[in-house]
């Protein structure tokens, strides 16, 4: 019989140890996408970017293959987060059980959302600067980023002290929590649906395409609904006004209507190819993970 497995079934030392690797490859491969999808919020209409084809094919030329990973170093520190976010996920979902399954994921994503931020907001912060560094309206050599890491933090702390590193924390949670609490929510009612077409004995066989593909469409959603939460969060960390409001207007008067679709593109490949290795990543870590005494119970 399938079913989801419980966080008090997992040998902890094995999950972290494992999700920690596994992750890490994740977020070497995803990266790209982010980098290109903070690009194309930032600037302003299409004076650097037609389009996300046009972007990686501005950013390979000039910058070369290094440009798509600047400020990767940071994003990497992310795994680390990434344990403290998928612990408050897990402790809420297991105590949130006899919730139903949209209800669950939905809080469980959102308490997961609020440990995480709270750590990586500051890394945030600096990778995006970093991210953004080479962008011109004409783009040459000459104008690949020249900022280290240190000299952007140094820089954040003399002009802003510690509040600078935490520029944004409370659009990223405004832009985080419901894009956690959608993804989880719309993924746990969609599993659960998916039995709705199998067998308990077919979903056990084919039961990671049918995660990944759940895990796809859940990604979608969340990246269109909210995707002009995620602009703002962007235009405030790399360093415009700290105002939501602010930037909302100066956005509309750039863009108009646009403002909903800004970078839209780009955010849908991220968040569904992140979303397609996360979920293949998460639940085959968990199943690597399950204690002896309960391997019996998971379908693989």
């Amino acid at each position: 019989m399938s079913r989801q497995i419980k966080w008090e079934e997992l040998d902890k030392p094995r999950y972290y140890f494992t999700g920690l690797s596994v992750f890490f490859c994740i977020r070497c491969l995803v990266y790209p996408n982010h980098l290109v999808k903070t690009r194309l919020q930032v600037q302003i209409g299409k004076d650097v970017y037609k389009g996300t084809l046009d972007a990686f094919r501005k950013i390979l030329k000039v910058e070369g293959i290094r440009g798509f990973y600047k400020g990767f170093p940071l994003f990497a520190l992310g795994i680390f987060f990434g344990q403290v976010y998928i612990t408050a996920f897990e402790f809420t979902k297991s105590k949130c059980s006899n919730m139903n399954p949209l209800l669950q994921g939905m809080c469980a994503g959102a308490a997961g959302s609020i440990a995480g931020q709270s750590l990586s907001v500051p890394a945030d912060v600096v990778s995006q600067r970093l991210m953004v560094q080479g962008m011109s309206s004409k783009p040459t050599a000459t104008t690949s980023a020249k900022g280290s890491m240190q000299k952007i933090a140094q820089k954040i702390w003399v002009k802003e002290g510690v509040s600078g590193f935490y520029r944004g924390y409370a659009i990223s949670l405004m832009s985080n929590m419901p894009s956690s609490a959608i993804w989880w929510g719309s993924y746990n009612m969609l599993i659960e649906k998916s039995t709705d077409y199998f067998e308990a004995n077919e979903l056990g066989r084919n039961k990671l395409p049918v995660q990944a593909t759940c895990g796809v469409m859940s990604g979608l959603l969340s990246a269109v609904l909210t995707n002009t939460l995620d602009v703002i969060r962007t235009r405030i960390q790399v360093g415009g006004s700290r105002s939501s409001k602010k930037v909302l207007l100066k956005l509309w008067r750039e863009e108009g209507l646009g403002i909903f679709v800004k970078g839209l593109t780009a955010r849908m490949l991220h968040m569904s190819s992140n979303s397609l290795l996360v979920i293949i990543g998460y639940e085959t870590v968990k199943k690597w993970s399950v204690k002896d005494e309960f391997k019996d119970t998971v379908a693989y």
